[in-house]
């Protein structure tokens, strides 16, 4: 295994977080729709933007124009409690094996960059490059994400088939497949489809696993 550059997603890769997020969407819906939200699931928004989730959940509820306020109240929750949220193991040492050679790596999330970035803070994390919905003019599943932050860590298209992404949602692996980068399906509890799978280049079940390989190609 060549690597040339390793972008990551998130949510469910990097951070544990489904259940702030979760709490968040129930917090917002509350407070600006004045309704109690049901299992996320029905609104089918695994991996979607932010921005487009709160555009969903007004619409369902016929308050489209609620939609800027319910984004608002949603990330100012998050923000609020980064704190609570944990990384899944080993994400610290893969970013120091990564470092140690060499290997451009950063994030390309459909959440927000803020939110992000007072996770990796708490965490004790430096990820030099850190993307969200806002710095996309289209977010996943198109390529757009990850397109954009190899540019920024000077990865050229020629290089494309020896960086890496890891990725967990159906949305966030599309976009990945359709940037003919490799593309690494880490398992969560999102649901993605045996076709979308079929099309990765590599399956684990945690980042810790993929470190294991990661370590083997390097050394």
């Amino acid at each position: 295994m060549k690597l040339e550059a390793v972008l990551f997603d998130f949510d469910g890769v990097i951070a544990n977080s489904k259940s702030i997020h979760a709490a968040s969407w129930s917090f917002a819906a509350s407070t600006i729709l004045g309704i109690k939200l049901r299992s996320l699931s029905e609104y089918q928004i695994s991996g979607v933007s932010t921005a487009e989730i709160s555009k969903i959940i007004c619409a369902y509820h016929d308050q489209e124009d609620q939609h800027r306020l319910v984004l608002k109240a949603k990330n100012k929750y998050l923000e609020e409690n980064a704190h609570k949220i944990k990384s899944f193991p080993k994400v610290g040492e893969l970013f120091d094996v990564l470092r140690t050679h060499k290997i451009p790596f950063g994030i390309a999330s459909n959440a927000s960059k803020f939110y992000i970035k007072k996770c990796l803070e708490h965490w004790g994390f430096n990820v030099s490059v850190v993307y969200g919905y806002e710095d996309y003019a289209n977010p996943k599943p198109d390529p757009e994400p990850y397109l954009k932050l190899a540019q920024e860590l000077n990865i050229n298209a020629s290089q494309y088939t020896d960086v890496l992404i890891f990725e967990d949602s159906e949305t966030g692996l599309k976009a990945a497949l359709a940037s003919n980068m490799q593309v690494a399906y880490i398992e969560s509890e999102c649901l993605v489809s045996a076709r979308i799978i079929a099309r990765t280049d590599f399956k684990f079940s945690t980042l810790s696993e993929a470190l294991g390989k990661i370590k083997v190609a390097l050394a």
